[in-house]
């Protein structure tokens, strides 16, 4: 009897560890609290971290929570470790800490998203070993100068915006975008390198000075840039875009380079870049799926094998040269633009007005090899004017 009396005891105190390991969830509000967990390899559900959670809050020893790590509002919370901590199978979401400045998480490795938004005191991630896989990344209003500890080797969608100190981003691994890449609004000097991107569904830079994509083949869909400072973007292997190519506002933008590119999916359009006077490196482009739509100071426009534009075009630009409309006339009489085409030149005020075009349009049958020209398709869903308004608003 005195053995039944040892033992039953003892088999009670192990099963309520095992069921600490088994959430649904549990919500700690400090080291202490944390410890309920330590001993678990794998803690099966999430962890919430209270709003009341001040100063430091370790959480030791587990390697695996299977659901989500969340914190929002603990506004005395000042930093957040898990020495051990691996792999996060749901979100990491840390929101509104307004003092947090540390984050050191030294094995971690996979997530399926990260969300950080409203940290202005955090300036740097700890991730030791460097976050290979992601799904979802979303980081906004922090202090951040740099995405060090982000290593990613493909993710779904990322969204970067409005860090006021990001100043450079290197993510040397990133190699496919399957959703989205949006930089919006972070440090005017913000230098994006991703050397081995390969392919990506949909690209948005905003307030950028530079940008280097040397070996993008790919783009599923739009490839939009707005407002950046760089004074020349080469895109020098990629092929084709499957929806829109756009590259408006950038004041400082004196040359663009497209050796490689045969095919827009979408619209083409370049306006209000105050520098740039020549649209001509774009050697092997054939085809235009929409419209084009150029607005400014250049006055050479030329594409030597386009020969398929199905949407219109809408040019406007501050040159005195007639030549540039003569261009676009012969290249819609020979049928090479397929919808309506309007070209104006000594526009001193040249600008974008975001109209789409109908189709329909020359029809001459006489063939002609002079410069091409084209804008947006008729059924593209965004165009001109409204596809920076939805790049705009897509943070």
């Amino acid at each position: 009897m005195a053995f039944q009396k040892f033992i039953i005891p003892t088999l009670a105190f192990a099963g309520a560890v095992v069921a600490q390991c088994d959430g649904p969830s549990i919500t700690i509000a400090s080291s202490t609290d944390a410890e309920q967990i330590s001993n678990c390899r794998t803690y099966d559900g999430d962890v919430i971290i209270d709003e009341s959670a001040s100063g430091t809050l370790q959480i030791n020893g587990v390697q695996q929570i299977t659901g989500s790590l969340t914190c929002l509002n603990a506004t005395q919370l000042t930093s957040i470790s898990a020495d051990q901590l691996g792999s996060i199978g749901g979100t990491f979401d840390l929101e509104r800490l307004t003092i947090l400045s540390g984050l050191s998480m030294g094995s971690l490795q996979a997530v399926n998203g990260i969300k950080f938004i409203s940290l202005p005191a955090l300036q740097s991630l700890n991730f030791g070993s460097g976050v290979r896989r992601a799904n979802n990344v979303e980081i906004s209003d922090t202090a951040l100068t740099s995405l060090s500890g982000i290593e990613l080797e493909a993710v779904t969608t990322m969204n970067i915006n409005n860090n006021r100190y990001l100043t450079e981003v290197d993510v040397n691994n990133l190699g496919n975008v399957t959703r989205a890449l949006t930089f919006a609004a972070n440090s005017a000097q913000l230098k994006i390198s991703l050397p081995n991107l390969e392919s990506a569904a949909n690209l948005t830079f905003i307030n950028v000075s530079d940008v280097s994509m040397p070996s993008l083949s790919k783009v599923g869909g739009a490839f939009g840039t707005y407002f950046a400072t760089f004074e020349t973007f080469s895109a020098p292997n990629l092929t084709s875009t499957g929806s829109d190519l756009a590259f408006v506002s950038c004041g400082m933008l004196t040359n663009l380079s497209f050796p490689q590119l045969t095919t827009i999916g979408g619209g083409f359009l370049i306006a209000n870049n105050s520098q740039l006077e020549t649209i001509d490196q774009f050697p092997q482009l054939k085809t235009v799926a929409g419209a084009l739509n150029f607005a400014g100071v250049f006055d050479k426009v030329t594409f030597p094998k386009l020969a398929d534009v199905r949407g219109g075009a809408d040019i406007e630009s501050s040159t005195q040269d007639q030549t540039l409309c003569d261009d676009f006339k012969k290249a819609a009489d020979s049928g090479i633009i397929k919808g309506d085409t309007s070209c104006k030149v000594n526009e001193a005020n040249a600008q974008t007005n975001g109209s789409t075009t109908s189709s329909g349009g020359g029809s001459s049958s006489s063939s002609s090899s002079a410069a091409d020209a084209s804008l947006f398709d008729p059924s593209a869903p965004l165009t001109g004017l409204s596809a920076l308004i939805a790049a705009i608003l897509f943070i």
